[in-house]
């Protein structure tokens, strides 16, 4: 986690040659406004959930982006809360190629979602369940495009089709191993992010990214690409 925060959003999305690395900058992500995605929450700290993906310029090399505004809750510790499983440190979708290192982020001064400008880097939401979590969306997200990146795993995931296997190790060592269920491109301002950011319900993995078409005179994408995989 180096550098400064920059207001980008989650990417995902073709890397054409110069272009695509103007890129970064249209991918934030947030879930429900209350809203691409936690760990130590302490007993008095708020549980942020992110708002929005918002669009940004390209990030410079080395920082950490931002994904839109993230509902808060409260963390506060009751006399049934369990120890939260370990947090995420490698994801892999071997059919395409994706083999990166995970490491967590929080929200930045705006309440958004960090990221980090390496496309080679996933970003976690800590706030948000960790895998093995027995229920709500684990969400992960990681920039498409990069302007001093060449490696760009998560440009890959518009390839995954369903049954595609994703798999998540944690910190102590466990793989936990997926199965994409679904795949959408959805314009950035129709996103259902208190969804993908949802603690409730069954156990799931929700990755995020930046797709759809490039706005070049604004620098950003224009959509989010969504990918949802279930336990298997």
């Amino acid at each position: 986690m180096r550098g400064k925060a920059v207001a980008a959003g989650v990417f995902g999305s073709p890397v054409a040659a110069a272009a695509v690395l103007a890129l970064l900058a249209g991918c934030a992500v947030a879930p429900g406004e209350a809203e691409p995605a936690g760990v130590e929450a302490s007993a008095s700290a708020a549980t942020p959930s992110p708002s929005a993906l918002p669009g940004a310029r390209p990030a410079a090399a080395g920082q950490v982006s931002a994904i839109p505004d993230v509902p808060r809750r409260s963390a506060s510790l009751d006399a049934n809360r369990l120890v939260a499983p370990p947090a995420p440190v490698r994801i892999e979708v071997p059919d395409l190629g994706i083999d990166m290192r995970v490491e967590p982020v929080g929200l930045d001064a705006d309440g958004r979602m960090g990221l980090f400008d390496d496309p080679a880097i996933a970003a976690w939401y800590r706030w948000g369940p960790a895998p093995g979590s027995e229920a709500g969306s684990t969400v992960i997200a990681a920039h498409v495009d990069s302007l001093e990146y060449r490696v760009l795993p998560f440009a890959r995931l518009k390839d995954a089709a369903a049954g595609t296997a994703v798999f998540v190790t944690d910190a102590a060592g466990t793989r936990h191993a997926y199965a994409v269920e679904s795949s959408q491109v959805t314009e950035k301002a129709d996103v259902d992010w208190d969804a993908a950011f949802d603690r409730s319900g069954g156990p799931r993995l929700t990755l995020v990214t930046c797709g759809g078409a490039f706005d070049y005179e604004a620098r950003r994408y224009l959509s989010n690409l969504v990918v949802t995989a279930i336990p298997t």
